[in-house]
């Protein structure tokens, strides 16, 4: 039984071994005759550079396509008319979703008004009233009014 794990385990820290020595660096160097040679390990008495594997790809790839968009706009100069463009257009989507939060609410509200006709508000002094029947129908024809500017 023991031999039975103990294949199985050997197979598993085999395998690990090999996946993370896969990820090592590689060492660049040059040798006496002027060759450029690659090892992973560090070679002894002579000068070499450690050149290290790249990144693992990343997990999102439109915000990668978006970082390497912006370091290309980076080297040719363009990033700064650019990024006042993304930040325009990161304002209209905020404004955006303002104003489809504003409609939300409005339309929650009319819904209130139109469903209580018993509604109570309370008054900035904290007294709480009911309202007429004449001020609930005026507030439901102010909502409906806002509603048809701004959310349509």
């Amino acid at each position: 039984m023991f031999i039975q794990y103990f294949h199985k385990s050997f197979v598993f820290f085999a395998l690990l071994f090999m996946a993370t020595s896969s990820f090592g660096g590689a060492y660049k160097w040059v040798d006496a005759e002027g060759e450029t040679n690659y090892t992973q390990q560090d070679p002894v008495n002579i000068p070499s550079e450690l050149i290290e594997p790249p990144p693992p790809p990343a997990i999102d790839p439109v915000l990668a396509q978006q970082e390497i968009d912006i370091l290309i706009e980076k080297q040719d100069g363009s990033y700064k008319e650019n990024e006042k463009e993304r930040q325009r257009i990161k304002a209209q989507a905020a404004e955006q979703k303002k104003k489809e939060e504003y409609c939300r609410v409005s339309k929650h509200n009319l819904q209130l008004y139109q469903d209580n006709p018993s509604r109570r508000v309370i008054a900035p002094d904290g007294t709480v009233t009911r309202l007429t029947e004449e001020s609930r129908l005026a507030k439901i024809a102010e909502i409906q009014k806002n509603i048809a500017e701004h959310c349509q």
